[in-house]
């Protein structure tokens, strides 16, 4: 049990150290204008949140650093969202709504000035469509070997795949067979789309048209089998790698393995209720305890979700990163 003067100096000791990297010594601690309090009350104070574990003291400096158990408690009990994020909402805005850009390229602009912004690592991982009905289906012809596959739901979104139209056939049967699969997708689940291709390919109507090839039903299969895949897009790792945490070639290493590896995306892509923050030992499995992983879902309906994620060193600027995390759930699914 800690006081609350003890959760006032382990928020200001938390805070300070994101900022400068160093270890926090009493001294420090009396110009801060909420600890009006002496040198001599802040050490005993901090001696007593060493001793329950929130602080840990380091051997170069009589000051303290936060251990896990400290962020912990500060992320649980203590964070507050830093309001003096007006200019980064506005610019996030400002990307958003430029009507110039696709949507891909507004989601990777905002990732990576948020990621610059924040010192962190930035994944949107997209909405998972599995249970999301076809409303219409259209093939468009891009040229002669490329069209783009495009199909909307019932919550009104737009997904698109671009596709190499198999050789030596024409574009024009193409688009007949897509015309016909159209009317059999039209409520149906994606989820079932695979079945469905399957059994109206048998049907003499499209066999007529295809002349047995098997390499056109494979086409449409690859085609839709992207939509049941959670689209993922990331930020540069420049700024998390700018981190002093980082510098340790490991760390660095066994981050980028976990990217690659679709490990940490594949973990945050789960439905989940709320913001989530893992810290340090919470991500062990993934190899990555020097880090914090922050996310948070967005839900475009029901049945449609993704999750916004962003991982920084343990030491994390946690109220300026958590709340620019919510910010972004309220705003990408409108640009869907």
């Amino acid at each position: 049990m800690i006081s609350d003067r003890q959760k006032l100096i382990l928020k200001a000791i938390v805070e300070e150290y994101v900022i400068s990297n160093e270890p926090i010594g009493s001294k420090s601690l009396t110009n801060k204008p909420y600890l009006n309090f002496s040198s001599a009350t802040i050490r005993y104070d901090m001696q007593h949140l060493e001793e329950n574990g929130y602080l840990e003291k380091t051997h170069t400096s009589s000051g303290r650093v936060p251990s896990e158990l400290g962020y912990r408690f500060y992320v649980d009990n203590l964070l507050t969202r830093d309001e003096d994020l007006k200019e980064i909402y506005k610019n996030i805005d400002s990307i958003l709504n430029n009507k110039l850009l696709t949507k891909e390229i507004a989601i990777e602009q905002v990732m990576n000035y948020v990621a610059k912004t924040a010192n962190c690592y930035l994944a949107i991982v997209g909405s998972n469509a599995t249970y999301a009905r076809i409303k219409k289906m259209e093939l468009v012809p891009l040229n002669d070997e490329d069209a783009l596959l495009l199909i909307v739901t019932n919550s009104g979104v737009v997904r698109s795949q671009k596709m190499k139209v198999p050789k030596d056939f024409k574009m024009e049967d193409l688009l007949r067979i897509m015309s016909m699969f159209d009317v059999a997708m039209y409520d149906q689940a994606i989820y079932e789309i695979r079945n469905i291709l399957e059994r109206e390919a048998l049907k003499p109507r499209i066999r007529e048209i295809v002349d047995y090839r098997d390499d056109i039903l494979n086409f449409m299969i690859k085609g839709f089998a992207s939509f049941l895949n959670n689209e993922c897009y990331k930020s540069s790792m420049t700024p998390l790698f700018s981190q002093a945490e980082f510098k340790d070639y490991q760390v660095m290493q066994k981050f980028v393995n976990a990217v690659d590896d679709m490990k940490v995306t594949n973990l945050v892509a789960s439905k989940q209720k709320g913001i989530s923050i893992k810290i340090g030992k919470d991500n062990e499995e993934l190899g990555l305890e020097a880090c914090s992983i922050i996310s948070t879902p967005y839900y475009l309906d029901l049945n449609e979700y993704g999750t916004i994620m962003a991982v920084s060193p343990v030491r994390a600027n946690y109220k300026k990163i958590v709340p620019i995390v919510e910010y972004l759930a309220n705003k990408i699914p409108k640009i869907y």
